[in-house]
């Protein structure tokens, strides 16, 4: 499970890395590689991620033109929210076993508990305690000869 996220969070950072590059080369930002690299590299940490690696390329950008500034900033916002409710919980919901849902539940409960060290190791320790309880589930299923249930629900929702 924890190499699972691990390698997650790297597909991830490096997509949002790519689609950082695409949307400050459209739109003209200087040193739209360096940004890039920055805001994909940031993005490993969940959550704030993005915004920690957005102040050096902001400042950056203010320097250079501080319009191109305010249009990162609003730019950085909408990735991060497409990348935080679209993209990292489906990458990371397919790689550690869980759903969408349940990988943001996990993030803001064990972050809420634990602050960022939480929200780092909260969907690997989630997706641990989630396969545990879905086998006692299927085993207590399988006890009492309901296997049809547990083939059923496997076809709808795990097909495997």
């Amino acid at each position: 499970m924890f190499n699972g996220f691990l390698v997650g969070k790297i597909i991830d950072s490096a997509i949002i890395g790519l689609l950082c590059f695409a949307g400050t080369s459209i739109m003209g930002f200087e040193a739209p590689a360096f940004i890039s690299v920055v805001i994909g590299i940031t993005n490993i940490i969940p959550f704030f991620g993005p915004f920690i690696g957005a102040i050096p390329c902001g400042l950056l950008l203010l320097l250079e033109n501080p319009m191109h500034c305010l249009y990162f900033i609003i730019f950085i916002f909408v990735l991060q929210q497409l990348d935080g409710n679209v993209i990292g919980p489906k990458i990371l919901g397919n790689t550690t076993g869980v759903s969408s849902f349940w990988v943001l539940f996990a993030i803001l409960l064990f972050g809420g508990m634990w602050g960022v060290v939480g929200m780092v190791i909260g969907v690997p320790l989630f997706a641990v305690i989630y396969d545990i309880i879905r086998k006692l589930v299927y085993r207590g299923l399988r006890k009492h000869k309901r296997e049809s249930m547990i083939t059923d629900y496997e076809e709808k929702y795990h097909k495997s």
